[in-house]
C-alpha cells in the first residue's frame, strides 16, 4: 500500500537535506559491538572495524538511533522512520530507486524485497557522485549505499551502509555481518509480511 505521504516524504528530505533527531532515549551499551533498541524493539551487533560515531555528524530521513563509522568516511546508520501508515517493502524499493536514479543520477546495482531478521525487507545498492560519506549527485568521490529496511505496521527500522565505491566490496562483507545478527521485534501487516 502506498502511503500518502510517509516514505515518499522521507524519500524527498533525503534528497534535499536532513535534520537529524538524536538518539537520547536509546541507552548506553556495555558492549560498544552491540546496541539494543528498546523503544523500537530491535538488536544489532556491528563488528570491527566500525566504531560507535557522534550522532551529530550526520543526517538521515528519520529518527537516527546509532552511528558508526568506519574508513574514509565510511557509516552505518540506524534510525527508524514513522509513517502515516503500513508501507509496503516492493513499493518502497521501487519509489526509492526511482527517486535516486532521477533526483540523484545514482546507478541501483540491486533492488529487491529480502527476508531480514525473519521479514521482508526493502534491499538496495546504489551508486552515485557523493563525498564517499554521501551520494550527492555532484562530487568528485564515487560512493555506494545500501539501504535495508524493514517495515512494520506502525514504523520502519532502516540500516544504511555509506562508503566510497571503492571501499564497498570490504565494507559490505562487515554490514551483512551485522544484518545476520539482526533480531526485530513487532509484527508486519500480511500485505507486508507476503510482499514479494
Amino acid at each position: 500500500m502506498a502511503p500518502n505521504c510517509g516514505w515518499f516524504r522521507a524519500v524527498g528530505m533525503l534528497l534535499c537535506g536532513l535534520i537529524i533527531t538524536p538518539p537520547s532515549d536509546a541507552g548506553a551499551q556495555d558492549d560498544p559491538t552491540r546496541f539494543d533498541d528498546p523503544k523500537y524493539d530491535f538488536s544489532i551487533s556491528i563488528p570491527d572495524p566500525w566504531k560507535p560515531a557522534d550522532p551529530k555528524n550526520f543526517a538521515v530521513p528519520g529518527t537516527l538511533r546509532k552511528a558508526y563509522s568506519g574508513a574514509e568516511n565510511a557509516s552505518i546508520t540506524l534510525f527508524v522512520q514513522l509513517p502515516d501508515q503500513a508501507v509496503d517493502p516492493r513499493w518502497m524499493v521501487d519509489l526509492s530507486a526511482t527517486s535516486m536514479e532521477k533526483n540523484l543520477k545514482a546507478i541501483v546495482k540491486e533492488k529487491d524485497v529480502k527476508a531480514v531478521a525473519g521479514k521482508q525487507a526493502m534491499w538496495m545498492v546504489v551508486e552515485g557522485a557523493g563525498t564517499g560519506g554521501a551520494i550527492d549527485g555532484q562530487g568528485a568521490t564515487p560512493t555506494t549505499q545500501q539501504w535495508v529496511a524493514i517495515p512494520r505496521e506502525k514504523d520502519i527500522v532502516v540500516l544504511l551502509l555509506t562508503c566510497p565505491a571503492k571501499d564497498f566490496p570490504s565494507n559490505q562483507k562487515t554490514f551483512q555481518k551485522a544484518i545476520d545478527s539482526l533480531k526485530v521485534g513487532g509484527v508486519q501487516t500480511k500485505q507486508q509480511s507476503e510482499s514479494k
